[in-house]
């Protein structure tokens, strides 16, 4: 066992070792014919190992040891084929396959006869080299990578090419030959064509766009990509090549500079050409030369130039140079041959004068003398015309008007006129001179300007003729005014008008010419000709206007279509030159829009028709092609006539004639005040007054036409009363209408109204009503009547003698109106008294629900005592029950009556007072006070003042002051979310009024919103039971007592309730000389707030030794109807608290929440201030104590009344031992 496992441990050595040793090729190198593997195990006897390369293989002595093992290295034998397998055998048993490989193929030599590689014709080209067969296929011989398709092995040892001859195409430059063979590339040869040669450069002339033969040989052929030519380093444009010529041409930027001409340098392919004679590499010039004089044509001199250099030629006259006045062109016929011939055009300024002059470069120079004749610009044409018959004064306007030469010498310059030589000329300078030509006539006179160098061209000088100028014509209605110049003796003149004769009707002067005032029958526009012996004849194209000289008729309806005939002269409706239709057109004030249709009879009628219309001063005219107006005639429309009208309650219908058929042409003033129209029929107008018209005067106004003014009229019309009347007589009723104004607008005279009213029951039996006059649609009338049922109410105006009544108004008695009830309790029979208004005691009914209230006993103060049994059960949704009243059959229902409940009263009234449980107040005995009775009762307090803001304010001791306003209200929804929010500082108060010294009203609305506030405030000075919605509340002495009215407030919802906050606000802390005493308050409902807590009957708030009172009826009027109220107040966390806080001050929100209503809802608190006795007899109790004040004010839909805040005060302190005192107190507060 143990002898097993040490040969099974040297076989894997054995393993190891061989793998360690093993024989491995990893690559190959090739350095031209020497290869050398690189590896592993190859040992280091190149005997036993053998390195095989296809067939071939190598050994000792052919390999050679680089390093030991690893590297080996052979020379390939030449000519064999060795593309193939690479292996390495040692010892005859150990072998690695490395895989094929390829050989690089290698040139060694090329050679071409006579080293002449040519640029025209191919080239033969031998190329040797080893490894051409090394893949068995051949080489391919590449020129600059592209195969030379004509190549062949030329020598072959061993079947094995080392030899090709390749054809190499003509060509310039180099190139780079290779051989491939399979994908490996030999080395690369460069060889080059034969290098361009020059023989000659073939004369010419330097100027721009010559061209330049060069001679010469293996120049490019055919294309000339791979030439560049250059003059003197400025490259020049190659035309062509071919393999012996070069045709070049330089340009304008050569400057001679050698006599010898400019070196040229010619490279072909990278090759620069050689010159085969010392003079080949200069392009000679030949120098410039005129061909022909200069002359002078029309203010410029030109010269021709042969051979010539323009860009580097300077032109020098008189020592100046002045090339930059001159330009080369084409010479004619010889366009395209400018560097043969050029012709020069030099426009020489006035300052430059004749002398001697040269052209020159840095080789040659031409001489030659210019010369400048004068020459005249101005005037421009050689026919001067319009010279008056005694002569007159030319200028002449041009250059070279030279007294001078440029040398000094004299220049004999004169004006030749007809024949004769005049020095008498201004000559100004040498651009301007004037002449003053003779006298004369005629045509034929002529004149020039002439030196001792030329003369100017001549002019033909003409004079005046006696010509007849029209200027303007002016036509006034059938007259014509010529105004113009020349007019010769009139009785010598003929005038002509489109070929009639008005002469006979014309006379006047040399510039004006009068013909009328009417011209000969016939004439129409045309020609107007004015002719004269001796006198160039003047005519001119005269369009006549038309003329209207009467219209007939001249007034017309304003409701019919109406015929209109225009008489006149001058309607053309063809024209008469052109014999084209005129566009002939009637306008009534300038437009077409009133004409229907018109008929030309002939150039004197047009017979038309118009539409109806209003108004006077109308003006027709006629248009001719619309540049030629007629004059204006005008026409008229009948004035509107006025014959009645007649009243239908508030409309009003106008009968009469010549109205506008439009509603916007009719304009209805009622006692001067424009009214609202419209047409109803053919003279007819319909408008409607405002209710506050009175008696007066109408009249229309069409278009610019006024009527007659007719006296009007006002039957009254009764709209309404503000309520019914009671039966009983007792009501004052506003009676509202139309037309109750007490005065006549046109005689100012009174027009009284009297109301008549009777009963349907009794129609023959009439009452006149005492009315009072309120304003001009509403009276003040006292219904006596007693009656109930239906009556009718007649109002009776009378102006003057006339008597106008209204319509008959029917009336109804108001049913009972069941206001309020006192209460029992359940199933506790008893009376009740309810308050009812418009009944009568005979036949009288009462029921509580469907139970019979009997005996009923009509009482004092509107009310009626019954006998209840109580037997109804409350509404089980908290609502009253209906009471109702039967009264002569008519019913009166109203929901009014609740239930009482018993309320305990607070402390029991100390024994000091009695205990009301139905709303659980205490009636305390005359010495005592407070809720519970329980305090000896103090001085009385002063009498409240009520400000212009329906703020009220009470002022107690020690400057402590209550404060009760009014400060929002709320709407909220059924999860108590606030949904509109009002602030009362916002409202506007728009009646104030004090009823009395101890009543005030206010009536206050909000900007943007419909709510509407009342406010009815009583002082009380002594102590009294209010009976308010049935609920009997006991107002102490000295008590503000309000009634609240909030009207018009928009729900969004009728699930939403409407919350009335009141904010009671008093001094936080009170120093009474010993301590600081914090406020606090008390109600009848411990669960301050509580948002389900039983309703608040009162509220007391405490500072100090004062405090205040509130006390709220359990009930509130809702839309008429009694409603259980519901009094809390509002947790310390409601967010209104952060709007109403002051600083130093302690305040409690109430919030009197009211369900959805429809009109309106009545809340009725009350407030009051009392003085609390001293809790101490000790000297720290001597305080004086002020009288608290109590402010309320009410608001509604979302404004605020805005509440009196109080100061807080506090004393000052005389020493820092009471001040440390105050600060530990206040700081038990925080």
């Amino acid at each position: 066992m143990k002898l097993s496992k040490i040969l099974f441990f040297f076989l894997i050595i054995k393993t190891i070792i061989i793998s360690i040793n093993s024989l491995t090729i990893d690559r190959f190198e090739q350095v031209n014919d020497t290869i050398t593997v690189y590896g592993s195990g190859f040992g280091s006897d190149s005997s036993l190992l053998f390195i095989y390369l296809n067939t071939s293989y190598y050994t000792q002595p052919s390999l050679r040891f680089d390093v030991i093992d690893k590297q080996v290295s052979f020379d390939l034998f030449e000519n064999g084929v060795y593309n193939g397998l690479l292996k390495a055998v040692l010892n005859g048993i150990d072998s690695f396959e490395y895989g094929d490989i390829e050989i690089t193929p290698m040139i060694t030599k090329v050679f071409y006869s006579n080293n002449n590689l040519g640029t025209l014709f191919p080239t033969i080209v031998r190329i040797s080299g080893h490894h051409f067969d090394a893949s068995k296929v051949g080489a391919e011989i590449l020129m600059d990578g592209n195969v030379i398709s004509n190549c062949n092995a030329s020598t072959i040892s061993n079947n094995i090419p080392i030899e090709y001859l390749c054809e190499i195409p003509p060509g310039v430059g180099s190139f780079n030959l290779t051989a491939r063979v399979a994908s490996k590339l030999s080395n690369s040869i460069l060889l080059w064509y034969n290098a361009p040669l020059i023989n000659s450069i073939g004369s010419v002339r330097y100027h721009s766009n010559a061209s330049v033969p060069i001679y010469g040989n293996n120049f490019q052929q055919g294309s000339f990509d791979k030439t560049s030519v250059t003059f003197d380093g400025i490259q020049a444009e190659i035309i062509s090549s071919k393999e012996n010529l070069l045709i070049v041409k330089h340009d304008n930027t050569l400057k001679p500079t050698d006599s010898k001409g400019f070196k040229a340098i010619v490279n072909v392919a990278g090759q620069d050409a050689t010159v085969l004679n010392a003079n080949g590499y200069y392009l000679t010039y030949t120098p410039y030369m005129n061909f022909g004089q200069g002359e002078y044509q029309n203010g410029e001199y030109r010269i021709d130039l042969v051979s010539p250099n323009w860009n580097y030629t300077d032109f020098i006259l008189n020592d100046i140079s002045v090339k930059i006045y001159c330009q080369p062109t084409p010479y004619p016929d010889f366009e395209d041959q400018m560097d043969l011939i050029i012709r020069l055009i030099c426009d020489f300024p006035p300052t430059i004068k004749s002398g001697a002059a040269y052209f020159t470069d840095s080789i040659s120079r031409l001489n030659l003398t210019v010369s400048f004749p004068p020459f005249v610009s101005i005037p421009p044409t050689q026919q001067i015309n319009g010279i008056p018959l005694e002569g007159g004064e030319i200028t002449f306007i041009g250059k070279h008007f030279d007294a001078t030469m440029f040398d000094g010498s004299s220049n004999n310059l004169v004006i030749n006129y007809n024949g004769n030589n005049y020095t008498n000329y201004n000559l100004i300078n040498s651009t301007y001179m004037t002449f003053n030509i003779p006298a004369g006539s005629g045509a034929n006179n002529y004149l020039y300007i002439s030196s001792d160098i030329n003369s100017t061209q001549t002019f033909n000088v003409i004079y005046l003729t006696p010509e007849i100028i029209i200027d303007s014509i002016i036509q006034k209605d059938q007259s014509l005014l010529i105004k113009g110049s020349n007019f010769n003796d009139i009785t010598l003149m003929t005038i002509t008008l489109a070929t009639i004769d008005i002469s006979t009707t014309c006379n006047g002067n040399s510039t004006d010419i009068t013909c009328g005032p009417t011209l000969p029958v016939g004439v129409t526009s045309g020609e107007l000709i004015i002719e004269s012996s001796g006198y160039k004849t003047a005519s001119t194209i005269l369009y006549l206007t038309p003329v209207i000289t009467v219209i007939s008729p001249k007034s017309f309806d304003t409701v019919i279509n109406n015929t209109l005939t225009i008489t006149g002269v001058y309607f053309e409706s063809v024209d008469p030159i052109s014999g084209n239709s005129n566009n002939l057109q009637l306008l009534i004030d300038n437009s077409n829009n009133n004409i229907i249709s018109s008929i030309y009879i002939d150039s004197t009628t047009i017979v038309t028709t118009i539409l109806p219309g209003v108004g006077s001063n109308h003006q027709i005219q006629i248009s001719v092609n619309q540049t030629r107006y007629s004059n204006f005639e005008t026409f008229t429309y009948y004035p509107p006539i006025i014959s009645n009208y007649y009243q239908t309650d508030n409309q009003f219908e106008i009968s009469g004639t010549y109205f506008g058929v439009n509603s916007n042409d009719n304009k209805v003033y009622y006692n001067n005040i424009l009214v609202d129209s419209i047409v109803s029929s053919t003279n007819h107008l319909i408008f409607t007054l405002l209710d506050n018209f009175s008696n007066g005067e109408l009249y229309i106004q069409v278009g610019d036409q006024k009527s007659n003014i007719i006296s009007t009229f006002l039957s009254p019309v009764i709209k309404s009363i503000s309520k019914k009347p009671y039966v009983d007589g007792s009501s004052i009723i506003t009676v509202s209408g139309r037309y109750f104004s007490n005065l006549n607008y046109q005689t100012q005279k009174s027009t009284p109204i009297t109301f008549e009213f009777s009963l349907d029951n009794d129609p023959s039996n009439s009452n006149l009503l005492t009315c009072s006059y309120i304003d001009s649609v509403s009276y003040s009338c006292k219904f006596t009547t007693i009656g109930y049922g239906n009556a009718v109410l007649v109002a009776t105006k009378t102006d003057e003698s006339i008597n106008l009544k209204s319509n008959t108004f029917t009336v109804s008695y108001q049913e009972p109106k069941v206001i309020k009830s006192t209460s029992l309790f359940y199933q506790v029979p008893g009376l009740i008294n309810v308050t009812v208004e418009s009944y009568s005691p005979n036949s009288l009914q009462l029921f509580v629900s469907n139970s019979e209230c009997t005996n009923p006993i009509v009482l004092l103060n509107k009310q009626i005592q019954c006998n209840y049994n109580a037997d109804v059960p409350p509404n089980v949704d908290g609502k009253s029950l209906n009471i109702t009243v039967i009264s002569n059959q008519m019913v009166g229902i109203n929901e009014v009556f609740y239930y009482n409940k018993r309320y305990e009263c607070p402390n029991n009234c100390s024994n000091h007072g009695i205990c009301n449980f139905i709303n659980g107040q205490c009636q305390c005995f005359n010495d005592w006070q407070s809720n519970d009775c329980s305090q000896e009762k103090q001085p009385p307090l002063p009498e409240p003042i009520i400000d212009d803001k329906g703020e009220t304010t009470l002022n107690g001791n020690d400057n402590i002051n209550f404060t009760v306003s009014i400060t929002h209200l709320r709407e909220i929804d059924i999860n108590y979310k606030t949904i509109k929010l009002l602030s009362l500082k916002d409202i506007k108060w728009n009646n104030r009024t004090q009823i009395s010294k101890t009543e005030s009203y206010f009536n206050g609305t909000f900007e943007n919103d419909s709510v509407q506030v009342e406010l009815d405030v009583t002082f009380y000075k002594d102590q009294v039971n209010i009976d308010f919605a049935g609920d009997t509340i006991l107002i102490p002495s000295n008590s503000m007592k309000y009634i609240i009215e909030i009207s018009n407030w928009n729900f969004t919802s009728s699930t939403n309730n409407l919350q009335v906050i009141y904010n009671s606000q008093t001094t936080a802390y009170f120093d009474n000389g010993c301590d600081i005493i914090q406020a606090n308050s008390s109600s009848s409902n411990v669960d301050e707030g509580s948002k389900v807590s039983e309703s608040i009957s009162w509220f007391q708030l405490v500072s100090g030794n004062s405090a205040m009172d509130a006390k709220f009826s359990r009930r509130m009027f809702v839309d008429e109807k009694v409603r259980m109220a519901s009094v809390s107040i509002l947790d310390s966390n409601d967010p209104l608290y952060t709007l109403t806080k002051q600083s130093d001050s302690y305040n409690k929100l109430i919030a009197i929440t009211t369900p959805y209503f429809k009109s309106n809802v009545k809340l009725d608190p009350s407030f009051s201030s009392l003085i609390q006795p001293p809790t101490s007899t000790s000297e720290c109790g001597e305080n004086k104590w002020k009288i608290p004040v109590i402010a309320v004010l009410c608001s509604v839909g979302g404004a605020t009344i805005i509440g009196i805040t109080a100061a807080m005060i506090y004393k000052s302190y005389k020493n820092k031992q009471l001040t440390r005192r105050i600060s530990l107190k206040l700081s038990n507060f925080k």
